[in-house]
This record gives structure tokens, C-alpha cells and sequence, in this order.
């Protein structure tokens, strides 16, 4: 019986879930970058890992962390995605930009940041420049969802296309619902949060969901995890802590292994349908 391209990704997908655990990552590439946003004097830089499977090119995340700065949400996800073919260019928006949360710049500040790292990819050789997803956390997540709306990819991008996919864990998608402008490039997008979300994710994502089917014709994938807080895929003790954005200024985040570990599956399944296997 012949097999079929979509069965073989399946196939690909749920091995690289299986065996992610056995292996460590190997050594990452330094890369400092600009952003794109002349005004700026940040020295921005990441971290490039390539899969170990022989190919000359690759798809390609960039993976940007929340306010806390780079954690193990990045190792978490890092070594799945480079058994699946993927891979990650793991930015630092937060050295030399900011030092926490009282001092940390508006949303519209790493904008310009995340399309640089785009382009920055873009003149690897081992990249394919037209593969190139984003995926991030809390901050991180709201820097995946606003590279998706079109005035933005323009506005740093011009005529050069924008991110093949998007990834947004719990990207606090409050201040989306009051936005007019929610035309988007028509990339994939899949946003992952907690129905307990401090942020309140749990009625704003799937109002937000809502909102762009019917003001823009674009549907977004969600995954709720039902009972799961705003980290929840942070391997670390329960916190709370003060957050201007968070509704009442408290923020609660906490580790849900079954949600963790559930949305490395999901990622890993949407990203195979969308930069893998084209």
C-alpha cells in the first residue's frame, strides 16, 4: 500500500515526540542582530540550533521568550522541534533591553525585533527562507500574534513576505479585542493558553478567535487547557507576582505537566502541517 506524504508526517511527527527526551540539543550558534527599528540601540543576539539529520536546508522557529527572559520553555520544546526537522532560532529580547517588569518597554518596542530576527534567518544558507515560523511565550506569544497582522509585516517588511507560521502561548489577547485594524497576512496561527490564565485568557481567546473570524475571515486554531494557569509549561514552583498587564495587577503562573506536555504534541502536529510539509 503506498503511503502517502500527510501519513509519513504523521509518522515523522510522532516520533520526534517520542524520542525528543533521549538526546541532548547540540551546541547552538551565537548570532547578534539589529533590530529593525533605527531608533533603537538594543544589541539584540540568539541562539541557532540546526537539526542533526543530514538535510542542506531547513524550516526554521523563532522562538522568543516572556518577561522572565530565556527558561527551560526553550529546552522544553527545542530538542522535539529538531527531531522533527525544525529549526530554532532562539532570541534574547531582554539582555541590555530591559531587567523587569517595571522597566520592560511597550508591547510595540519588539515588533520591529521579531521581523529582524526574520531577516536574519533569511541569510542563512541552511534556512529556507520561505519556512520560517515564530513561536513564543506570555510576551513572547503577543510578539507571534502581532507579526501575523498585515499593517505590521508591512510596516517592517514592505514587499518581503512574513512568518510561514504562528505559535502563541497564552500571548494575553486583551488588548486585541479593542483593536480596529485586524487584517491579517493569512499565515497559520495557533494560540495555547489556560482557562485559569491571570491574563485572562480563558474568555479573551476565544473572544478573540471569535472577533477575527468575523472582522477579518481568518480562523485561528486554539487549544484551552482547561484548568491551567499562565506558564503553565514552566517547570518551576507556583509564583505570583505584580504585572500591570495581568487583570487586577496579579499575576499567578504555575506548572501543568499534562498541559505541558500535551501542547508539545500539538505544536510539534501543527507545525508539520504547516512548515514541514510543504
Amino acid at each position: 500500500m503506498r503511503v502517502t506524504g500527510f501519513l509519513r508526517c504523521l509518522v515523522a511527527v510522532w516520533l520526534a515526540v517520542q524520542l525528543a527526551p533521549l538526546k541532548a540539543s547540540p551546541p547552538g550558534t551565537a548570532i547578534a542582530f539589529a533590530s529593525l527599528d533605527q531608533g533603537q540601540s538594543y544589541k539584540l543576539h540568539g541562539t541557532l540550533f540546526l537539526p542533526e539529520d543530514g538535510a542542506p536546508i531547513h524550516p526554521a522557529l523563532v522562538v522568543i521568550h516572556g518577561t522572565l527572559g530565556i527558561d527551560s520553555r526553550n529546552e522544553f520544546y527545542r530538542e522535539t522541534l529538531l527531531k522533527a526537522g525544525i529549526a530554532t532560532f532562539e532570541v534574547d529580547f531582554k539582555t541590555g533591553v530591559f531587567a523587569t517588569v517595571f522597566g520592560r518597554p511597550k508591547a510595540s518596542a519588539f515588533v520591529p525585533m521579531s521581523f529582524a530576527a526574520l531577516k536574519e534567518l533569511r541569510k542563512l544558507k541552511a534556512i529556507d527562507p520561505d519556512r520560517i515560523g515564530i513561536m513564543g511565550f506570555s510576551l513572547g506569544g503577543h510578539m507571534a500574534v502581532d507579526a501575523a497582522f498585515e499593517t505590521n509585516r508591512k510596516a517592517w517588511l514592505g514587499d518581503e513576505k512574513g512568518f510561514a507560521a504562528h505559535v502563541a502561548f497564552y500571548p494575553v489577547c486583551r488588548p486585541y479585542l479593542k483593536q480596529e485594524d485586524l487584517k491579517m497576512t493569512g499565515a497559520p496561527m495557533i494560540i495555547l493558553y489556560g482557562t485559569e490564565d491571570t491574563y485572562g485568557e480563558g474568555s479573551s481567546v476565544p473572544a478573540f478567535k471569535q472577533l477575527l473570524l468575523e472582522k477579518a475571515k481568518f480562523e485561528v486554531a486554539t487549544i484551552p487547557y482547561t484548568g491551567a494557569h499562565h506558564a503553565f509549561n514552566l517547570n518551576a514552583p507556583p509564583e505570583d507576582h505584580w504585572d500591570p498587564v495581568a487583570i487586577g495587577h496579579k499575576s499567578h503562573t504555575a506548572w501543568s505537566p499534562e498541559a505541558a506536555n500535551d501542547s508539545r504534541i500539538k505544536v510539534v502536529e501543527f507545525l508539520g502541517r504547516t512548515l514541514t510539509s510543504k
